[in-house]
């Protein structure tokens, strides 16, 4: 029988992170640090850096400090509540050196990362059209995945309506992530997929949403506090939605151009504001509005 695995916490383990719980220190620090993300995982609360999870907290008040592949060969203590702020110097550290000198590949990680703190929590964060939910999340149930679960905040100007729009957004960084079996058409079907199963679909936009209130909760998200008051939770849009969102694409590939014609018409992708990451859906443009957006891109002739 299939089954959706929740994101949301227990309310008994997401107290434990409030100002008068046991890991309330952990929450602070990430609220004090750009680079740290606080992510749910239902029976845990993960810490991320750069886009690589550096402490995990089970439910159960178990604490896992960094992967050891990062950790090889370094002393780095295992992680208590009395030395968190060290440890995350420390491990952060670690993290910067295995990536300038062994695997460089949290490219991408390090994009969503810094996609979740500018639409969350930073000083812009109030005046954009998406707050992130999840990052790196996958259901096989669903039969899909998604590098940032977002809601899209409906409003006419700069007031908000009390309707959100799910979004899922897959990060791409470079011209070598365009094909391949992780590529752009792999990204179009396995969305397809999630669109075939309504029910868990539903679920999935429920867990969400209160993933995005327990993080409000928390402090960690700017500018929707309002939308939450005395209970009411904002409606559900009908449709999902799902987005592309192309990092540093290198203009001379042709890849994009060779890629795009597979794509189905109402294919659609984020495009810079001005340049930054805050995500606005004025900056959503469909496949034929990509092209005719950057005619040299797609000429066939780069």
């Amino acid at each position: 029988m299939e089954k959706y695995s929740k994101r949301q916490l227990e309310e008994s383990f997401l107290n434990q992170f409030k100002p008068s719980g046991k890991f309330h220190v952990v929450t602070e620090s990430v609220k004090e640090d750009p680079y740290l993300d606080f992510e749910m995982r239902g029976n845990s609360v993960d810490i991320y850096y750069r886009g690589g999870r550096i402490l995990s907290i089970i439910n159960n008040g178990e604490i896992n400090g960094l992967d050891p592949n990062y950790n090889k060969g370094l002393s780095l203590p295992q992680p208590d509540i009395n030395n968190i702020s060290e440890f995350f110097f420390k491990a952060k550290g670690i993290v910067d050196k295995y990536e300038d000198n062994v695997k460089k590949h949290l490219g991408e990680k390090e994009i969503q990362q810094r996609v979740v703190y500018e639409n969350n929590r930073s000083v812009n964060a109030p005046d954009t059209d998406y707050f992130i939910a999840d990052i790196e999340w996958q259901n096989d149930d669903l039969g899909g995945r998604s590098d940032i679960v977002a809601f899209r905040w409906f409003r006419p100007g700069r007031h908000r309506k009390q309707v959100v729009q799910l979004t899922l957004i897959e990060v791409k960084q470079g011209d070598s992530a365009i094909t391949g079996k992780c590529g752009l058409v792999k990204h179009i079907s396995d969305f397809k997929k999630i669109l075939a199963n309504p029910v868990l679909t539903k679920e999935l936009g429920n867990d969400m949403l209160k993933v995005l209130v327990q993080k409000q909760e928390l402090g960690l998200i700017k500018g929707i506090d309002q939308y939450f008051k005395n209970g009411k939770m904002p409606k559900i849009f009908e449709t999902i939605d799902f987005v592309f969102l192309l990092a540093n694409y290198h203009h001379y590939s042709k890849k994009l151009y060779q890629t795009i014609q597979k794509l189905p018409e109402d294919s659609r992708f984020f495009v810079s504001s001005f340049v930054g990451y805050g995500l606005y859906h004025q900056f959503v443009k469909t496949k034929d509005e990509l092209m005719n957006l950057f005619p040299s891109i797609f000429s066939g002739k780069t």
